[in-house]
């Protein structure tokens, strides 16, 4: 009988341990899963502005030199940046602001990508595209400017009915 209490009393000892070591693994797997959430998160930022940048070359590069495409591409690595580093400098939620650039990057290469296979007159919408947004922001930078100095001034802006007298 002595025999058997050992048996069990091993058994017990040895469920015991394994109980002990899979909970021990579990523990480990669920301190893990954020750290492998936010490397996730980070790889799939960079896949998402590599996946923009190759969409912008494929899209871009059979019409325009070099030095505008590398400009061109430098200004999307900075749009990623920034939007990187507000998320960074809000302090809350950096990882999902990190997934949401990662999202619209995605959903920008894939809209152009989609965009440039199933519209006829997409060549046409690129090449005009960039000179449009410059345009916009140029003019919209100059009435802004504009409008800072004469207020700085103490003017004010002469209105329309002023203007076409």
């Amino acid at each position: 009988m002595t025999m058997l209490n050992y048996f069990l009393q091993a058994a017990a000892f040895m469920f015991r341990f394994l109980l002990e070591l899979a909970l021990g693994i579990l523990v480990a797997i669920l301190y893990i899963i954020p750290w492998f959430l936010r490397a996730a998160t980070v790889l799939g930022w960079l896949a998402a502005a590599f996946l923009c940048l190759t969409t912008l070359r494929r899209i871009y590069s059979p019409f325009t030199d070099a030095v505008p495409m590398l400009a061109l591409e430098f200004l999307v690595i900075m749009l990623a940046l920034l939007w990187a580093m507000a998320g960074m400098l809000a302090g809350k939620h950096v990882w999902g602001v990190l997934a949401a650039g990662a999202l619209t990057l995605w959903g920008v290469s894939s809209g152009m990508t989609w965009l440039s296979i199933n519209w006829q007159h997409a060549d046409l919408f690129f090449r005009v595209l960039p000179p449009v947004l410059l345009a916009v922001g140029m003019i919209t930078l100059s009435i802004r400017t504009r409008a800072r100095r004469l207020s700085a001034h103490g003017m004010r802006e002469p209105s329309a009915a002023e203007v076409s007298a």
